[in-house]
C-alpha cells in the first residue's frame, strides 16, 4: 500500500528542563537528551518515535549522525515492512547500533497503529488494561531527604519504590535500614549501577533479605555473569542486571539459559525498539523469566516499553520516573500513576502521546531531515 511508504524522515536532539543529576557517587551530572525521530507517511500519517540519550558533561549529538546514515535505507519504505526494515538497518555499519535503530522503529509501530486506528498494544495484542507502577527515584543527600520523599511517593499512591542511592556500601546499608522500616506497606527495590564488588553485595543483599526487598538491580557489570550466579545462590532477593549493556537476543537467551539473572532486564529504547524488545519478551517467556522492562524515559519512550507491557503478562512493573514533570519534556500527554498505584494507556491510537512540536522547535539543538529533495541537517549553540 503506497499509502504507507516513507516520504520523509526528521530527527531532533533537544535539550530539556531535566535536572542534571547523578546516578551514582564517581559519576557527573547527566545531560540527559530528547531524541524524537518524526517520519511522514505518503498518506500524511506522522509517526514519532523517542529515546532518551544520557551522557556526561555535554548532551549527545551521536544519534543524530547515525540516522545520516540509517535514514537513506528506510526513505521511500513502507510501514508494513517494519519488522524486516529494522533488521535491515541493524545489520547496517552504523554506529551504536542497536540504540540508533531504536526511535525509527518505534516510529514506524506508531505509524502503522495510527494506521489501524488502535493503540500499540492493541495492535500487539493487549493481555491487560493496567499495571503495577514503581516511583525511580533521584538520589539524595540524606536519610531523613529519602524518608521525606517516600513520604510524598505515598500519598501520590505509589505502592512500590526503587531506590537510587550513592552506591556507597555503608550509606545504602544505613538508609534501607532506616528508611524502609518505617513503610510497612510499601515494597522497595534498589539499583546498586554496577559498582559492587562481592563483598558489599553479599551486606546490602542479606539485609535486603531481611527487608523483604523486590529485586536487586545492578550489583555488578551486566557480563560478569559469575558473580552474578555467586550472589544469586547467597540471598533470596531476586537479582537482576542493569539492562543497559546486554542488548542482543542472542546474549539475552544465553544468560537466561544460564540463569544468571532471576529475570531479563532491558529497555525498548536500547535494545532496537518494540522489533526487537517483543523478541526478547517471547525469549524470556520461553524460559519462565519475566522482562522487567526499564521506562527511564520522556514519554514516547516511556510509553513505548508501557505498551509492550501491556501486551505482554510476564512484566510486573512499570518504572515511573518522579518527581514527573523532570521527565515529561516536549508532549502535551503524559503517562501518570494513578490513585490505584498503576499505569495504563489512552485510547488514542499508536503510541498515544501527542507531541509539542512548539517545545520540540524550540529546544533541539542538532536536527536532520532526508527527504525527495534531499538532506538537510543544522545545528544550533546550547
Amino acid at each position: 500500500m503506497a499509502e504507507l511508504d516513507i516520504i520523509s524522515a526528521e530527527i531532533f536532539a533537544c535539550k530539556s528542563d531535566a535536572p542534571q543529576i547523578i546516578w551514582a557517587k564517581d559519576m557527573s551530572p547527566m545531560f540527559e537528551a530528547n531524541i524524537i525521530v518524526k517520519l511522514k507517511t505518503e498518506s500524511g500519517i506522522e509517526c514519532v518515535g523517542g529515546v532518551l540519550i544520557p551522557t556526561e558533561h555535554h548532551y549527545d549529538h551521536s544519534i543524530v549522525e547515525a540516522c545520516r546514515n540509517l535514514f537513506p535505507e528506510i526513505l521511500g519504505k513502507n510501514l508494513e515492512q517494519r519488522s524486516q526494515l529494522t533488521s535491515f538497518m541493524l545489520s547496517r555499519c552504523v554506529p551504536l547500533n542497536p540504540l540508533a535503530v531504536s526511535s525509527i522503529d518505534i516510529a514506524m509501530w506508531d505509524g502503522y497503529s495510527k494506521y489501524i486506528g488502535k493503540p500499540l498494544c492493541d495492535i500487539l495484542g493487549r493481555r491487560r488494561n493496567s499495571i503495577d507502577s514503581y516511583a525511580s527515584t533521584p538520589l539524595f543527600h540524606s536519610i531523613n531527604d529519602y524518608v521525606d520523599f517516600v513520604k510524598k511517593l505515598e500519598a501520590q499512591n505509589f505502592r512500590s519504590v526503587k531506590f537510587h542511592t550513592w552506591c556507597n556500601i555503608d550509606f545504602d546499608l544505613k538508609m534501607v535500614s532506616e528508611v524502609c522500616p518505617q513503610f510497612p506497606s510499601m515494597k522497595f527495590m534498589i539499583d546498586c549501577e554496577q559498582r559492587y564488588n562481592r563483598q558489599d553485595a553479599l551486606r546490602l543483599g542479606n539485609k535486603l533479605d531481611e527487608l523483604n526487598f523486590v529485586w536487586f538491580e545492578a550489583p555488578f557489570d551486566d557480563f560478569d555473569w559469575d558473580s552474578y550466579q555467586w550472589l544469586r545462590t547467597q540471598i533470596k532477593t531476586p537479582v537482576i542486571g542493569a539492562g543497559n549493556s546486554i542488548l542482543d537476543p542472542h546474549q539475552i537467551e544465553q544468560s537466561l539459559k544460564l540463569d544468571i539473572f532471576h529475570h531479563a532486564r532491558v529497555d525498548t529504547t536500547y535494545v532496537g525498539g518494540i522489533t526487537q524488545a517483543l523478541k526478547i519478551m517471547n525469549i524470556a517467556n520461553k524460559y519462565n523469566k519475566n522482562t522487567e522492562l526499564q521506562s527511564w524515559s520522556y514519554p514516547l519512550g516511556q510509553a513505548a516499553n508501557l505498551h509492550i507491557m501491556l501486551s505482554h503478562e510476564n512484566c510486573e512493573y512499570f518504572e515511573q520516573v518522579v518527581p514527573f514533570e523532570d521527565h515529561e519534556h516536549g508532549a502535551k500527554t503524559f503517562i501518570r500513576t494513578d490513585q490505584k498505584g498503576e499505569v495504563t494507556v489512552n485510547s488514542n491510537p499508536g503510541l498515544g502521546i501527542e507531541v509539542d512540536w512548539e517545545v520540540i522547535n524550540r529546544d533541539w539543538y542538532s536536527y536532520l531531515k532526508l527527504d525527495q529533495n534531499g538532506l538537510k541537517s543544522e545545528t544550533r549553540s546550547i
